[in-house]
């Protein structure tokens, strides 16, 4: 989709969806060109490229603005500091795009949502609050001071800053691609391409053309999801790896990554000649799920990718990740990594610190203390080591949702309950515990009779998590 909308105190011609416009006697000449783009749209977003053209006079920091009419939402933006209050939206210039000479042009970009209904393209818009609609009968006015109209006549041009190299509207596939977005704990600092750590991580993106290709350096297992649709194993692939042996048809199309095991450092894409990335669709939410090998997915039929976490988190439509491992306890003891400690790491092994700025949790789900109890943790301790846990959470993630699930064999359910209560007593009201009494059949939810979930087990945890967990991000239950 695609609209043009242009104004001028001179003659347009040829140009789409042109209306007149009048100029204002004692202004100075204003006027623009909006070239209106969606590139892309999916079940839910859009991604729309913008270009304004300055037809006036010259203009130092520039607003453009318009409305919405289908309550569309801008979720994010490059080159321009884009606002929105209601249906009203504003996009600013980015500071170095700010100087707009006569003729000169300006481009942005942004993603939005919309309600799978209706995306009415914009019918007018006002360049630091001169209509764009058109015209073109008129004469310019005589010149007037800067003072008798400050909003049309800019005052003295600023020095410009040195100009950065805007975003590219679509990326090369390689791993450091803006347009790739990494989720879980990723290692980007290698040199031979980045790596995921934990279990549960995964990168997303979008891509022009009919072909992809991935780029191994050694034999891995991984997970590959073309469109939405189903994920395919790969097993013990290497090397360039071709994903789609059968063209996709001519388009724009999302693609996620997640490996399994074996040789995981992903080294980049391989598209068509021409084609780019281009961003996913948008997803403002994340969970992070901490715990064991229950919550890592141990005996279930895809590992992360069918435990409770990974389903939850599809089916909510958020991002998620698994900070989870076989045989973790939440006190290291008598030789258990206690993720107390390892939770703000990097990795699942290892002393490096995890970068909290790297995102955002909207909520922690915690499923620790099934393993404790066999290394002998007392319950003192344990009550003690989670409330410590809890506030430490809290203190990298200010604003999230914070859950402890009672765990499925019922072990430490009352210092669980009154780790949760110690952090309610403090004033943090954004800490729940979870009774998971009954929510699975030993011999009939499990792989092995009541240790580790089965796929069928994990379903039913993830159903019985959605209505818990959802209203409290402020996403609602499909």
């Amino acid at each position: 989709m695609r609209t043009v909308v242009a104004c001028s105190v001179a003659a347009l011609t040829g140009v789409i969806g042109t209306v007149s416009h009048q100029a204002v006697a004692g202004a100075a000449a204003a006027g623009c060109r909006v070239d209106y783009t969606v590139t892309s749209q999916w079940s839910g977003g859009f991604t729309t490229a913008v270009t304004v053209t300055n037809l006036g006079d010259p203009v130092s920091g520039w607003k453009l603005a318009w409305s919405f009419t289908a309550g569309q939402t801008v979720t994010q933006a490059w080159n321009a500091t884009v606002t929105q209050s209601g249906a009203q939206v504003t996009a600013a210039d980015a500071g170095y795009n700010a100087t707009l000479a006569t003729g000169g042009s300006a481009a942005f970009g942004f993603n939005g949502s919309w309600n799978n209904s209706a995306n009415p393209l914009p019918s007018s818009f006002t360049l630091n609050g001169t209509p764009c609609t058109g015209s073109a009968t008129s004469t310019p006015s005589p010149a007037t001071s800067p003072s008798a109209s400050p909003s049309a006549s800019p005052s003295a041009s600023r020095t410009p800053s040195p100009t950065p190299t805007p975003t590219p509207r679509g990326g090369d596939g390689s791993p450091a691609d803006p347009r790739i977005t990494y989720v879980g704990r990723w290692d980007t600092g290698s040199s031979t391409g980045y790596v995921p750590n934990w279990t549960g991580a995964y990168f997303v993106t979008a891509f022009t053309g009919t072909t992809v290709k991935i780029k191994q350096r050694d034999a891995v297992n991984m997970y590959v999801s073309i469109d939405g649709g189903a994920d395919v194993f790969y097993a013990g692939v290497r090397g360039t790896v071709n994903l789609t042996p059968t063209p996709l048809p001519t388009g724009t199309h999302t693609l996620r990554v997640s490996y399994r095991s074996g040789d995981t450092i992903f080294q980049g894409l391989v598209l068509d000649p021409g084609a780019t990335t281009a961003d996913p669709p948008p997803s403002t939410k994340l969970i992070e799920f901490v715990g064991d090998s229950i919550t890592a997915g141990y005996l279930d039929s895809k590992l992360a990718l069918s435990a409770y976490g990974w389903v939850l988190g599809e089916r909510l439509h958020v991002r998620h990740t698994q900070i989870a491992r076989a045989g973790y306890c939440l006190v290291a003891q008598e030789g258990c990594v206690g993720q107390s400690t390892q939770y703000f790491k990097l990795g699942s092994t290892g002393t490096t610190d995890w970068d909290f700025s790297r995102y955002t949790a909207d909520a922690v789900v915690i499923n620790l203390g099934t393993n404790d109890i066999g290394h002998h943790v007392t319950g003192s301790a344990f009550q003690a080591a989670y409330t410590s846990f809890l506030s430490a959470i809290r203190a990298k993630y200010p604003k999230a949702a914070l859950f402890a699930m009672e765990t499925f064999k019922q072990r430490y359910v009352a210092e669980t309950k009154a780790a949760v209560a110690a952090r309610n007593a403090s004033g943090d009201a954004n800490v729940y515990y979870i009774d998971t009494e009954g929510w699975l059949t030993p011999g009939a939810d499990y792989a092995d009779g009541d240790g580790h979930p089965s796929d069928a087990g994990h379903i039913k945890i993830a159903n019985r998590l959605a209505p818990v967990i959802a209203p409290k991000i402020g996403v609602s239950v499909p």
